[in-house]
């Protein structure tokens, strides 16, 4: 009886936030017209080479301020992270930077990310640290320390089709 109040109580507390921190996130198609960018929201088909940007918009909907909101925004397997397209967020007079994950969402941080792997040198097997290639990321997050009630704030990213 216990093990199912708490499993309620934690729902209770996951929809609350869901309904506390409105989330929206939106591809675009992005192309050139006559040298101007022109964007298509939720585009119906996409071919290898084109450039989609992800914008996130997250708005504070609860009666009072949220603390280390997380906007996260996952890479699609079908596309990789352009690099340079995450820019700083601002708010309120902090500049966050973008952090990044290449592990599936597990562990973020700032560039140059870095993994270990095994390789054959000298036909030995060896650990080597290497540099992950902006191209592996597989998502991008921004911390929001503090967002007001009723604030709103947008981070977006632009990724290209495999």
């Amino acid at each position: 009886m216990r093990r199912a109040l708490l499993g309620f109580a934690l729902l209770a507390l996951a929809v609350a936030l869901a309904q506390a921190l409105s989330l929206d996130l939106r591809p675009y198609l992005v192309k050139v017209v006559e040298g101007k960018e022109v964007y298509e929201e939720n585009p119906p088909a996409v071919k290898p080479g084109d450039v989609l940007e992800w914008r996130l918009l997250a708005e504070n909907r609860s009666q009072g301020d949220l603390r280390q909101v997380a906007l996260v925004i996952p890479i699609p397997k079908e596309t990789y992270y352009l690099e340079g397209s995450a820019k700083p967020l601002q708010v309120g007079g902090a500049t966050l930077r973008p952090e990044f994950s290449f592990d599936g969402g597990k562990t973020f941080g700032l560039p140059p990310l870095k993994k270990r792997v095994r390789v054959v040198e000298g036909g030995k097997e060896v650990e080597k640290e290497v540099e992950v290639k902006p191209e592996e990321y597989t998502h991008v997050r921004w911390v929001v320390p503090l967002l007001p009630k009723g604030a709103k704030v947008s981070v977006s990213l632009r990724t290209v089709v495999r």
